[in-house]
């Protein structure tokens, strides 16, 4: 089947930055971030998980977005695919022709359709998609070709042909371009905007640097060599943060710009620690948080964290995600689920109930305050990272409910 997109899909294709401009209103860094954000509250909004059939949600949810994860790190594919799988696969529950999906059945169907559409999206048709009689074969032989073939016709209709939802991974990538390092021999003044426009080291993604075969690592200097391996593995580590708030219906109404932050956040802590004990340099973290709240425009984390303003709504629930998955992440238990809606909202916007005049008090609580994350210390969260992978042919998508 042919894909095509619409024009304000083009967001996700690498761009290269040419401005100069101080103002980050003239920044294309700006421009892309705001367009992936209202894209992301308009015609890419997630359902919310109590507007979901409850059979398709919770534990059943959980279990086919685990499976799509296993299947995408196996074959060494991008974790995009995954998480534009799972917008698929949500946005066909909720569609209005709900005869897309209406049985446990359907659903499995979906979700493998769902997943193929995914692959032919975010990587090479030539060389990196699983073959769609490789994909069959994990279903177990519950479904042919041809199911697949008509599914994936149905769920584009569907969609409208909408097939590029800015994914959290997607925010990472643009997120990571605003990240500099220090490094012993090449440390920036305080106060100083890092100008990161020409540093090809930092601008390049973990999974550009796999797919530039031709780039001899020997040739690359000890700094950019360090860069390299920080970078893939901060994408590696935040990925895997990213993962666990997709496979959770509790962050269903968290923006994947927000997800995308306060993944980064976590994962920097993380590896800052690796980094510090190795004594191999670190990150740039003032600069880094200038540029989030200059250049991505996502709130300042510390100055308008209770602010009655958009950015301070911003700040509030990319704090209250970061606790989310920190918690998830050491194993700890999490506070109750109705006290999120003082945190992400639930209307279009969100400004609302973020003013520190919320009916219950939440927002001045001192356990809000404490959702901030202390950004300058490093955390001691349990890995996050996994061992390889089983096989996915050892398991299939017959899942019992």
């Amino acid at each position: 089947m042919s894909i095509s997109s619409s024009d304000d899909d083009t967001y996700c294709t690498t761009m290269s930055s040419s401005s100069q401009h101080s103002h980050h209103d003239n920044d294309d860094r700006t421009i892309v971030l705001r367009t992936m954000r209202s894209l992301e509250s308009s015609v890419y909004k997630r359902p919310r998980a109590q507007s979901m059939p409850e059979i398709f949600r919770g534990e059943w949810r959980r279990q086919i977005v685990e499976w799509m994860y296993v299947l995408i790190k196996y074959c060494k594919l991008k974790h995009e695919a995954s998480a534009a799988a799972v917008y698929y696969l949500d946005a066909a529950v909720m569609c209005d022709s709900s005869s897309l999906v209406k049985t446990p059945r359907d659903y499995q169907l979906c979700a493998m359709t769902a997943l193929h559409l995914a692959l032919k999206v975010y990587d090479s048709p030539t060389v990196r998609v699983i073959k769609l009689s490789c994909l069959v074969k994990l279903g177990n032989g519950q479904f042919t070709e041809e199911d697949i073939i008509q599914k994936e016709y149905e769920l584009v209709r569907a969609l409208g042909w909408r097939i590029n939802p800015p994914t959290a991974n997607c925010f990472l990538q643009r997120y990571m371009e605003l990240l500099p390092f220090l490094d012993g021999d090449n440390e920036c003044e305080d106060g100083v905007d890092i100008d990161l426009s020409d540093d090809d080291s930092v601008q390049t993604s973990a999974n550009e640097h796999d797919n530039e075969n031709d780039i001899d690592i020997d040739q690359l200097s000890p700094i950019e060599r360090r860069r390299r391996d920080r970078l893939r593995k901060l994408e590696e580590v935040a990925s895997e943060f990213i993962e666990v708030a997709t496979a959770r219906d509790r962050f269903l109404s968290v923006p994947p710009s927000t997800i995308a932050y306060a993944s980064m956040l976590s994962a920097m802590e993380l590896t800052s620690d690796d980094l510090q004990q190795k004594q191999n340099g670190y990150y740039d973290w003032s600069s880094f948080l200038r540029n989030m709240t200059g250049v991505a425009e996502m709130g300042d984390i510390y100055g308008d964290f209770g602010a009655d303003t958009n950015g301070g709504s911003v700040s509030r629930s990319v704090c209250r995600t970061k606790m989310l998955l920190d918690r998830i992440a050491k194993g700890l238990a999490l506070p109750p689920e109705e006290e999120d809606k003082d945190f992400f909202g639930t209307g279009t916007t969100r400004n609302s109930d973020f003013s520190g005049k919320a009916g219950d008090g939440h927002a001045n609580s001192n356990e809000n305050n404490g959702d901030r994350g202390n950004f300058a210390e490093c955390t001691t969260a349990s890995a996050m990272l996994s061992s390889s992978p089983a096989s996915p042919t050892s398991s299939t998508l017959n899942i019992v409910v």
